[in-house]
């Protein structure tokens, strides 16, 4: 059987790009991710939590703190949660400074997360958006993310941008959570 499979991925080589062979394999249904033109395979067995892999064809991206891919479970609720940030309950800046404003949303986030049953390890994707972005922001932002994930960090992409929804905004991070259903 992996073989057939593995065979017919591999013609796929031929009719698609390497991505979009990938990206068809994905949305297929198929439990397992061949790597095209190998007869390594990444196994995304059934589990009742998120399931990150970092394909070993790929760099450590954990070290950066996300990873690659990110399997959802079957029988899950979808949870999306908007751009947190640093704000205080009357949705006031908590700063002026990127760090405090960066700790109080991931505080945000958790709090979010509280709220629909979720927990850390139930986040499949974030989404980051930082002003006037530069290297040493992703010392505290590392921080942050090893104090919720551990080395085990959801996908993720990092976007910096010029300004943000309020003046003075430095930072936002919104979620995507998958949560088991209840029997």
């Amino acid at each position: 059987m992996t073989r057939h499979i593995t065979s017919a991925v591999n013609s796929l080589v031929t009719k698609f790009s390497r991505r979009n062979a990938l990206l068809w394999l994905g949305g297929s249904g198929l439990g397992t991710a061949f790597v095209v033109g190998t007869q390594k395979e990444v196994k995304a067995q059934p589990k009742k939590e998120v399931q990150l892999i970092n394909p070993p064809m790929l760099y450590d991206a954990t070290r950066n703190g996300y990873s690659h891919i990110a399997v959802t479970p079957p029988r899950t609720r979808t949870v999306y949660i908007s751009g947190q940030f640093g704000s205080d309950l009357q949705g006031n800046l908590v700063s002026n400074e990127f760090e405090p404003q960066l700790v109080k949303a991931f505080q945000n986030l958790r709090f979010a997360l509280d709220a629909v049953g979720a927990k850390p390890s139930d986040v499949a994707k974030t989404t980051i958006l930082i002003v006037d972005y530069n290297q040493d922001k992703l010392i505290p932002l590392g921080r942050e993310i090893v104090s919720l994930w551990g080395f085990k960090p959801p996908a993720n992409t990092l976007i910096p941008v010029p300004r943000l929804a309020l003046d003075g905004m430095l930072f936002e991070i919104d979620a995507y959570a998958v949560i088991p259903d209840q029997p």
